[in-house]
């Protein structure tokens, strides 16, 4: 199964020069508490960005560059051949961005752990493909920053 884990502001900002633009401790222990020995997946920036390498989680990293192969992790180099792959899987893979990484995957998502942020933030990156009209609460948690919801992908009416 595919997921996605991603915060937003209000206006689905999701970044700036490569990082988040905010550090809410909060959303980053949910961030954890989602992702601890799971499987995510994540482009070669956005892992490359990160300030720690994320102990205890199965990484598969996508990049272009058919030389990269950093230590720990898995790589791949053709996303939708992975998302094809593994769509239907037991298992879950969380998607955990960068804003390409996210754009191609969301078609594939069954399930998504969104943190609204309650702030505007400036930003150089947005979350532009996502609508919340596809998807169902099945979880929400009230924070002072900012509202998590777990989400499931609405069924299809034409299948």
């Amino acid at each position: 199964m595919i997921s996605f884990s991603v915060a937003v502001d209000p206006r689905y900002g999701i970044g700036i020069k490569g990082s988040l633009p905010w550090h809410i401790k909060e959303e980053l222990k949910l961030f954890r508490r989602n992702t601890l020995f799971k499987h995510i997946v994540m482009g070669q920036t956005t892992y490359d960005n990160l300030p720690g390498k994320l102990k205890d989680r199965y990484i598969t990293v996508v990049s272009i560059d058919p030389e990269y192969h950093p230590e720990g992790v898995e790589v791949t180099h053709d996303l939708i051949a992975f998302l094809e792959e593994h769509q239907d899987d037991e298992t879950e893979y969380i998607i955990c961005g960068g804003a390409s990484i996210y754009r191609q995957s969301y078609p594939y998502a069954k399930k998504a752990y969104v943190s609204f942020i309650k702030k505007e933030y400036e930003v150089d990156t947005r979350l532009e493909i996502f609508d919340p009209q596809d998807w169902d609460i099945v979880k929400e948690e009230e924070y002072e920053e900012f509202i998590y919801r777990e989400l499931i992908r609405k069924e299809d009416e034409n299948s």
